[in-house]
């Protein structure tokens, strides 16, 4: 029993590193101008976040171009409270106190990306921007837009992690590696219509591919028992889901001045997923309970339905922007039906069928961003944001895929330089996170997993920007120039 002390609470670090994965549908940015104005764009978006909050505002793009955001890194330092002793303790161990049971994890990251080109479709006519007097030919002006995002994901990982702890005539240590990996890609066309001068539609089709994994290793020794133990705790699962969805949107110039926005996307449909997992349990002393195990079956990780509207203003000095975002998960947020094939130590081998879900609920976002342009060429950006989380309260049961939930708020600064055709934003985003993460607690009567309060904080650095294909042609052009050699006479 005892040299179960280590080992559970080595498997709880693996539950510790999915502190802000599923479940927070707006933990990474979309576009570099979104994400420093608190990640709005439902109404005024003008960059790579168009086609994913609202395809209807790539209208908004006067010229064709490229717009990227390259966000190089994020900080996160993330704390969870009593991990290493969750819960009470059973009276045969005493008056148990490990000390230092806090947890503390620190990690940089690259974080997602957006690409887009926006390509307008027809003569547009005279230009006029978004903030000056709408022109009266906009009927009929239409943007076509092809893009890859990263969306949405996380990377954890414990690498090498040592633990030592004594309480009474009890000791244990144990080493630890852990990885675990999400991510969500979304790639395909958008394409926007002004259907008058001042309504336009837009919808974006797109593919999306879920994939996540995670490998850990526990290897754990406690002594002071009688006997002393051993217990070596491995397990490795890597999963995939590919799934069609689209999104709606709908841009409307109330004025000069005043723009509303609003999007809905469509349920996903899926197409293909899979899951593969192993586990191995194997203890000195040998128990009845020591087992190699086997997962491999389907995978599905649906996309909730998003509803979205937002208010922006927009002058000549200054761009302002509210929003809020409804999430409603249709099914689940995650499910596995797998095949598991067990190899026990005292032969008696199975084989099983197991459903694991991770069960959503609806949620509300709220997000607040606004530009002031000092001049033509340069301009501040700031904005905040809330993220709460979609998951359901937590399940103390083995086997659960989600195993943390927590709540974010975030707060952004920035700049912005334009040129000729082209723009570039450098920034910083910071984060708080806070909510509970199972751990397994290994004092009670029998084993049992058990919540612990949690905490992270992110610091986020964005650089992205923009340019029209003009620019690039004018840029080859004096490249080009430049390099010509003189013709002899």
């Amino acid at each position: 029993m005892r040299g179960g002390v280590a080992l559970v609470t080595a498997a709880s670090l693996l539950l510790a590193g999915t502190a802000s994965a599923q479940g927070n549908f707006q933990n990474a940015p979309i576009g570099g101008r979104s994400a420093l104005m608190g990640g709005t764009g439902v109404a005024l978006a003008r960059d790579g976040s168009a086609p994913f909050l609202n395809p209807a505002t790539i209208i908004h793009i006067d010229d064709s171009g490229v717009a990227f955001s390259v966000n190089f890194y994020t900080l996160q330092w993330t704390t969870l409270f009593g991990f290493h002793q969750p819960g009470a303790v059973d009276p045969r161990y005493g008056q148990l106190s490990l000390p230092n049971d806090t947890l503390s994890s620190s990690r940089a990251d690259a974080l997602p990306s957006t690409l887009c080109l926006f390509l307008t479709i027809g003569k547009w006519g005279d230009n006029t921007a978004l903030g000056d007097q709408p022109p009266s030919h906009r009927k009929g002006r239409s943007k076509l837009a092809a893009c890859l995002g990263s969306l949405d994901k996380t990377n954890f990982d414990a690498t090498a992690v040592g633990y030592s702890g004594i309480s009474g005539k009890v000791s244990a240590d144990q080493a630890t590696s852990i990885q675990r990996f999400w991510n969500r890609i979304y790639v395909g066309p958008s394409y926007s219509y002004y259907i008058s001068d001042r309504v336009a539609l837009g919808v974006s089709l797109h593919g999306i591919a879920t994939t996540t994994s995670s490998t850990w290793s526990v290897d754990t020794v406690v002594q002071g028992a009688n006997p002393a133990t051993a217990s070596a705790f491995d397990t490795a699962m890597s999963a995939y889901s590919i799934d069609l969805g689209a999104i709606l949107g709908l841009v409307w110039h109330i004025d000069d001045v005043q723009v509303f926005g609003a999007s809905v996307s469509t349920p996903t449909m899926h197409l293909v997923g899979n899951y593969n997992g192993t586990t191995s349990v194997l203890t000195q002393p040998t128990k009845s309970s020591d087992n190699l195990e086997t997962w491999a079956g389907g995978f599905s990780a649906p996309v909730p339905v998003r509803m979205s509207v937002g208010m922006g203003i927009e002058t000549s000095r200054l761009r302002a922007e509210g929003d809020l975002s409804a999430f409603v998960p249709i099914t689940h947020l995650a499910m596995a039906e797998v095949t598991t094939q067990t190899t026990a130590v005292n032969g008696q081998n199975s084989a099983s069928s197991t459903t694991l879900l991770m069960d959503g609920r609806p949620v509300v976002d709220a997000a607040l961003g606004l530009e002031y342009v000092m001049r033509p060429s340069f301009s501040i950006l700031g904005g905040a944001k809330l993220d709460f989380t979609g998951l359901q309260p937590l399940q103390e049961t083995i086997g659960a895929l989600a195993q943390t939930r927590m709540h974010q708020v975030a707060l952004s600064l920035g700049i912005g330089s334009y040129g000729d055709g082209s723009e570039l934003l450098l920034g910083t985003q910071l984060s708080y996170g806070w909510g509970q993460s199972m751990a397994f607690d290994p004092f009670s009567e029998s084993p049992r997993l058990s919540l612990v309060n949690t905490h992270a904080y992110g610091l986020m650095f964005i650089i992205a920007g923009g340019a029209s294909i003009s620019a690039f042609r004018r840029t080859l052009q004096d490249l080009g120039n430049a390099v010509k050699f003189p013709q002899p006479k």
